[in-house]
């Protein structure tokens, strides 16, 4: 039997938090890859409601280190980095720890984009400013050399959103196909 693990690092997008049915993005994604490869796959997650960049890359190693036979490593952090007013180089430099370690470790990186939130629904923490900011990390991500870029802020809208920044079922389920899709695509040709 073939199987794969997969490490999904994050805050509370990753964690599921308000997921109406308690699940997340990785539970969703390891069910569609399992079903569509016919190989069993898991996606162990690591995350924390409120987790920021600064607290990922500080912690990363010794989380990573307990996963050995994880090949791939999935990243979707900084929504909380915007509301506490993460410069997006610092942001930048954080998420390159994250990929140093990666390569340390010998994982296979793949940075997902922050989904956008909405200031003008109740969620109080989130302003203007705070969507530029995400918008301004999403361009640092974009740019990344040493990981796999993952677009699924482009596929989230508000519909997606229980309170304007956490994702529904729906949205969960909506990352996690964009990852499969992407996970399975074949190898470009050079």
């Amino acid at each position: 039997m073939i199987y794969n693990l997969l490490l999904c690092l994050g805050d509370s997008l990753t964690a599921g938090a308000r997921d109406p049915h308690l699940r997340n993005y990785p539970l969703e994604l390891g069910q569609l890859l399992s079903t569509d490869t016919g190989e069993e796959w898991f996606c162990a997650t690591e995350a924390a409601n409120g987790r920021t960049s600064s607290e990922l890359a500080r912690d990363c190693y010794a989380i990573m280190s307990r996963y050995p036979d994880v090949y791939g490593v999935l990243v979707l952090i900084g929504t909380n980095d915007s509301r506490h007013r993460i410069p997006p180089d610092v942001f930048e430099d954080n998420l390159g720890q994250i990929l140093r370690v990666c390569r340390i470790l010998k994982k296979r990186a793949y940075v997902l984009t922050i989904p956008p939130v909405n200031f003008q629904r109740h969620f109080l923490w989130y302003d203007r400013e705070a969507c530029t900011l995400i918008a301004a990390y999403n361009q640092r991500i974009a740019a990344l050399k040493h990981a796999e870029v993952i677009d699924v802020a482009a596929k989230i809208g508000d519909d997606h959103l229980v309170d304007g920044v956490h994702l529904t079922h729906e949205g969960n389920r909506l990352i996690a196909r964009v990852v499969r899709d992407h996970l399975l695509a074949p190898a470009p040709t050079s």
